[in-house]
């Protein structure tokens, strides 16, 4: 045979073959229905144990959350946890350099007396030594660090802030600073009064304080002369003006706000002897 069925070598039936073949119906077997069941294995029951020991294993709790923590474990970290902690020490107050203040107000019923520092008017709440004995508003008290002269407050509280004041402290606070700088007037009157100058060109040192213009002010320059005034009470007189209270409400309005410049409080404080 040639040609194409030479070359793919496919072998064809011959007749004699075909002939032979019967037809036969090929019925595939049908397959298993469900799922075979496989039988389970039964273990030997284990053997009851002695009583004693059942009883040892009701006793025992079953849940892991019910077991009662190692104690020797809990105790030796407790007090690893307590040797290796410091003790605390007191944080820094702005009012530690201070060493003397200004009592504000003292509050009997809660034990505490709010006082105001002198060299930088900032207040703090401290203990007092003899609860009965009420401190006035304006008392000077010593705060400093030697705590033998601390004869009428303890150990400080901690700071406290203006809008938290009570009424009464409010109120009586303008009389404590007042009360300072009366004690002081003649410092305030060196420091400020006399020397006192313009801080522009329209504008004058004495129209920082409260109720006094540019008119006032050049009043109280020509009262002044090149002398200065002699005392408080000579520029009280002769300026018609209480000039303790007038610093008084210029150091308040800078407590009550810190960004109001130029600061007096800043420029005379702390009072230099």
């Amino acid at each position: 045979m040639s040609g194409i069925r030479r070359d793919r070598n496919i072998k064809l039936p011959k007749r004699s073959d075909s002939s032979q073949t019967t037809g036969r119906i090929y019925t595939p077997s049908r397959p298993a229905e469900g799922r075979t069941i496989i039988p389970k294995k039964v273990e030997p029951k284990a053997k009851p144990k002695d009583s004693g020991a059942r009883q040892n294993k009701s006793s025992r709790p079953q849940n892991k959350s019910s077991r009662p923590q190692n104690n020797r474990r809990t105790s030796n970290r407790s007090s690893g946890n307590q040797r290796d902690q410091k003790p605390r020490t007191a944080k820094p107050t702005p009012l530690d350099d201070e060493v003397w203040a200004r009592v504000i107000e003292h509050d009997v019923s809660n034990n505490v007396v709010i006082v105001i520092g002198e060299s930088k008017m900032l207040m703090g709440r401290f203990k007092p030594k003899s609860p009965s004995d009420a401190l006035i508003p304006g008392q000077r008290v010593y705060i400093g660090i030697d705590k033998e002269k601390r004869t009428e407050l303890s150990e400080m509280i901690g700071m406290a802030r203006l809008d938290r004041l009570s009424t009464s402290a409010t109120k009586d606070l303008p009389l404590a600073i007042q009360s300072f700088i009366t004690d002081n007037e003649n410092y305030f009157l060196k420091s400020f009064f006399n020397p006192a100058g313009y801080l522009s060109l329209k504008q004058h040192a004495y129209e920082l304080l409260q109720g006094i213009g540019n008119k006032k002010a050049s009043q109280m320059v020509e009262q002044r002369g090149s002398s200065g005034f002699s005392s408080v009470q000579n520029l009280n007189e002769s300026c018609s003006i209480d000039a303790n209270e007038l610093l008084a409400k210029r150091f308040l309005s800078e407590i009550q706000d810190r960004n109001l410049q130029p600061r007096l409080t800043d420029l005379l404080l702390p009072v230099k002897a």
